[in-house]
């Protein structure tokens, strides 16, 4: 009779055991879906689709990309959450994910509590372009001006995104203020600035940067902790103004409860993705460097960009 209570007892620990283990070894057995809370054919969309064939190669599974688009990605970023804790349903977003619960403390979602992060993918310095007919060749130009009472439009292309949070980190290190002008996108913001309507905006270098080669717009700095590789004479910010450094990064998440084990398969997937050839040509073409940290790495990460901007929107008393 014991042997008997003995092997029941076994069995049902066994069971329970292998219920509350992920079964990672046959991860991923399905389609993946990766979430992007922007438009299709925006920055987070472009990168995230060579992303996702690379990686549905490598996991030996469609990955299929959808757009839930609104203005600052709250909507893709809730249904993610709220998706089962199952490693097949992510979150491929950019720094939009951390800065937009400071705009709105209402945001349905918490990039803390509701995910898991998998990695940073990517992150991009952001470059301030000017008019050609903008008298500012310089940072310090910018500075001198400013500090002189001439003033200076500076382009938004948006009110809550990385580009506005630059400049106002700009602002405040160099004690200054800017006539803020705001767009609805870049694309609209560009024409004004070619045409010398406003005089200056931090923007991404992938949209950036072809005026500049083409001769439409100047470059005056980079935002990143060092210099660009693609323009590696431009001077960065931080040259200028100590301890400005913003850059538009990108995160693949999971929601909240997924194992860990699953985690850690993705983030094997997703390191060798970032660092493979079809995506560094990707990332050398936009200005993008891979990041490709560890899943703690990536919590620690996100932990400071949120606090980081959160005291800039706080300090400066941004609204969105």
């Amino acid at each position: 009779m014991k042997w008997q209570q003995y092997t029941r007892l076994a069995v049902l620990a066994l069971a329970g055991f292998a219920l509350a283990q992920p079964a990672s070894a046959d991860f991923p057995d399905k389609p993946l879906r990766i979430v992007v809370p922007f438009a299709a054919g925006g920055g987070v969309d472009a990168l995230t689709r060579p992303f996702a064939q690379e990686l549905g190669t490598l996991l030996g599974q469609t990955v299929v990309v959808e757009n839930k688009a609104s203005a600052t990605g709250q909507i893709g970023a809730a249904e993610v959450a709220r998706s089962a804790p199952d490693g097949y349903t992510l979150l491929l977003s950019s720094a939009a994910f951390a800065t937009t619960p400071a705009f709105y403390p209402e945001a349905p979602y918490d990039p803390v509590k509701d995910f898991v992060p998998i990695t940073i993918v990517a992150a991009a310095p952001q470059v301030v372009v000017t008019s050609k007919k903008f008298k500012a060749k310089s940072v310090a130009d910018l500075v001198r001006m400013a500090k002189a009472g001439e003033p200076i439009n500076v382009a938004l292309s948006g009110i809550t995104g990385m580009q506005a949070l630059a400049t106002e980190m700009i602002a405040a290190e160099a004690g200054v203020t800017f006539t803020k002008v705001p767009y609805k996108g870049a694309g609209a913001a560009f024409k004004d600035l070619i045409s010398g309507e406003v005089d200056v905006m931090v923007d991404n270098p992938a949209s950036s940067l072809p005026h500049v080669r083409a001769g439409s717009l100047d470059l005056i700095a980079t935002t990143g902790p060092k210099r660009m590789a693609s323009v590696p004479d431009t001077p960065t910010v931080a040259e200028t103004l100590p301890g400005v450094e913003a850059r538009n990064w990108f995160i693949l998440a999971a929601p909240a409860g997924t194992p860990a084990a699953v985690i850690e398969a993705l983030n094997q997937a997703a390191v060798k993705v970032a660092a493979g050839p079809a995506m560094q040509r990707f990332f050398d073409r936009d200005g993008t460097e891979a990041v490709a940290n560890s899943p703690t790495q990536a919590q620690e990460y996100l932990r400071d960009e949120i606090a980081k901007w959160g005291k800039i929107v706080k300090d400066r008393n941004l609204q969105p």
